[in-house]
């Protein structure tokens, strides 16, 4: 397949070379201009802008940070709507229902098929295999997409063919979010009781609440390692954007409100660009416990 990967974040980078790997020809393309040797050495070929994609690629995947960035790629004055063309675009960023709709229908309009189709895993599970990957929009462009789903080696959802895949995604990580703090209180808990959270974390691991999600945050909790896989700054702008969704449905998520203001003040301690379950030394701070990290408070 003839593939454009536009984002060479953590995901984008870890994407674009699984593609490769998988005997694909693959163009690149960052906003910001850095080498990407690693890349470029195994075979892909730099774009000079967004709008190039169509000139090489019939299937382009946009893998960005937030709303902006996505309608900067896809709306801006080199961006990959600039032109008319024939082509799938496959956005897996995790961004809100209102702006992928916005796309989808100016996609359309120019004869681009859009894929909503943000993942859940991160760049180790995509290394891996273990990505899922949910998926909304046209179910033709979706059944003609499934060799590049497959080659990502990812567990695919396909969802209908609106927003539902982006709304699945906020779920997903509004869950995500709840479950990083209570493993953080249960690890305060149990030391405050003389056990030790290697202990704790064993006994859910065992237990019906055992899952892949605690058996991955494990060592990094054991370690008192919170280099990032997914940032606390990130979860927080995804439990804001469910938050958004909720508000123009008419609900309320009392969890999820917790959640982000629990988020927010693990960021405001100086863990924003840490891995979420830095919850866990905002926490202890709180508490009266020395915490695993040196908050901004300190």
């Amino acid at each position: 397949m003839k593939i454009a990967v536009l984002g060479m974040g953590k995901m984008g980078h870890a994407l674009a070379l699984k593609l490769l790997q998988s005997g694909n020809q693959i163009w690149i393309w960052n906003r910001t201009e850095r080498p990407f040797s690693e890349l470029v050495d195994a075979g892909a070929h730099v774009l000079a802008s967004p709008s190039q994609c169509w000139d090489h690629a019939d299937m382009i995947v946009t893998f960005v940070s937030d709303d902006t960035a996505l309608r900067s790629v896809y709306l801006g004055p080199k961006g990959v709507l600039a032109k008319p063309a024939k082509g799938i675009a496959v956005d897996m960023s995790t961004v809100s229902p209102e702006v992928s709709s916005e796309i989808a229908s100016l996609a359309k309009e120019r004869g681009i098929d859009f894929l909503r189709s943000p993942v859940s895993g991160n760049p180790h599970a995509l290394a891996a295999g273990n990505l899922t990957i949910m998926v909304s929009g046209p179910r033709s462009a979706f059944e003609k997409a499934e060799g590049l789903f497959n080659a990502a080696g990812a567990k695919v959802l396909f969802l209908g063919e609106a927003e539902e895949a982006r709304i699945a995604k906020l779920a997903v990580n509004t869950v995500l979010a709840a479950t990083a703090e209570a493993i953080a209180e249960v690890i305060v808990l149990g030391e405050c009781n003389g056990i030790n959270r290697s202990t704790i974390l064993n006994v859910i691991a065992n237990s019906s609440l055992g899952s892949p999600f605690v058996a991955a945050k494990t060592p990094g909790l054991v370690n008192r390692n919170y280099e990032a896989t997914f940032t606390s700054a990130m979860l927080l702008k995804d439990l804001r954007l469910a938050l958004d969704a909720a508000s123009t449905a008419h609900l309320t998520l009392p969890l999820t409100v917790l959640a982000s203001e629990l988020l927010d003040k693990t960021c405001q301690a100086g863990f924003a660009e840490l891995d979420f379950a830095a919850l866990l030394p905002r926490l202890q701070e709180e508490v009266g416990q020395t915490p695993d990290l040196p908050t901004a408070h300190s």
